[in-house]
């Protein structure tokens, strides 16, 4: 009970906290708004507030919140706390699809041709790995899940350095600016997307709360609980790797959110996923909305610093790196059967 307490009052703070960001980091940036201005209507401020940063807002919150749920997901179903969206291979899948369409289709990848390559790429990452994990056995490795992701990472980058070195400078840095990810849209649709995806996965996932907990026992200890561990565990591993292919597809890969962002919230509500997974969304949420405000607002501050923002992939880059580090150095990979 005591337990539950704790973990209404995290969720309060962090749904005040989301909803406070959500109002005052559209304001902040390069060009700075006045939410007078915004609420008059028919201003600059407006304009500028409705079709370029409230999208953006929209993007980030989605983007972030399914990032933090699908690294949780990882986490507990591969019963290692390194684990993250791109542990399976999601991103270097997404990135080579992506990348291929610039270089062979560079016109058509102007429109919606690029996002569906990255996503057709993340699946097949995704497909691919699990395919290796049931090859001599029906029930899912976790060691063997994580070995396979790696490897198909090192080969899509393989296969990412070979397109650079083919395609013209142009392709190279829209290609390299790509890859440092990013919510910078102008359009509620792009949101919109996402959402149908990641919206209908949260629900599946949400539902399974008591099952994860059992499932980070081990796959056996599960088993005799009662839960059906063949059916579960695709089940699970499919809504995350939908939600992060959907994000990665539109947003390009945004590193370490799912990985920061579960260990930050276990430290507040505990390992119970089914109080865990909400404020994990909320905050994966607000992570990279607050992420996103530094990316806009830290060129400006910077006199040598080129452009007018920074892709919000440096900045979670920046972040997350020394977190993974420490985890390294702490010895926490796994979490045993």
């Amino acid at each position: 009970m005591k337990e539950r307490r704790g973990a209404c009052v995290v969720w309060t703070a962090l749904g005040t906290a989301l909803l406070l960001a959500s109002i005052v980091c559209p304001l902040l940036g390069a060009t700075k708004l006045s939410l007078a201005q915004v609420m008059a209507g028919n201003t600059a401020d407006a304009q500028i507030f409705l079709t370029a940063r409230l999208p953006r807002v929209l993007f980030a919150i989605v983007a972030g919140a399914g990032l933090a749920v699908a690294g949780a997901v990882y986490q507990a179903l591969l019963r290692n706390d390194l684990a993250d969206p791109y542990t399976l291979g999601v991103s270097g899948g997404a990135s080579f699809g992506a990348l291929l369409m610039l270089h062979l289709m560079p016109a058509a990848a102007l429109f919606f041709a690029l996002p569906l390559a990255s996503f057709a790429g993340a699946a097949a990452a995704v497909g691919i790995v699990y395919t290796l994990s049931q090859a001599r056995r029906r029930r899912v490795d976790p060691a063997k899940l994580l070995l396979a992701g790696i490897t198909l990472n090192l080969l899509f980058s393989s296969g990412i350095l070979l397109i650079q070195y083919l395609s013209d400078p142009y392709q190279t840095f829209s290609m390299v600016r790509w890859m440092m990810g990013g919510v910078d849209v102008s359009t509620v649709r792009i949101p919109g997307m996402v959402a149908l995806f990641v919206v209908p996965c949260l629900m599946v996932v949400l539902a399974q709360g008591k099952r994860l907990n059992l499932l980070t026992l081990g796959d056996m200890t599960a088993a005799h609980l009662g839960v059906d561990v063949r059916r579960t565990k695709p089940t699970l591993l499919a809504a995350a790797s939908i939600m992060a292919a959907a994000i990665v597809a539109y947003a390009g890969p945004i590193g370490f959110i799912g990985l920061l962002v579960p260990h930050i919230t276990r430290r507040l509500v505990g390992a119970d996923h089914r109080l865990l997974l909400v404020p994990c969304a909320m905050a994966g949420g607000l992570l990279l909305l607050v992420c996103d405000t530094l990316a806009r607002s830290l060129p400006p501050l910077i006199p040598t610093m080129p452009g007018s923002e920074l892709p919000v992939g440096i900045v979670t880059a920046f972040m997350g790196a020394p977190f993974f580090l420490l985890l390294l150095l702490r010895g926490k990979s796994g979490r045993g059967d």
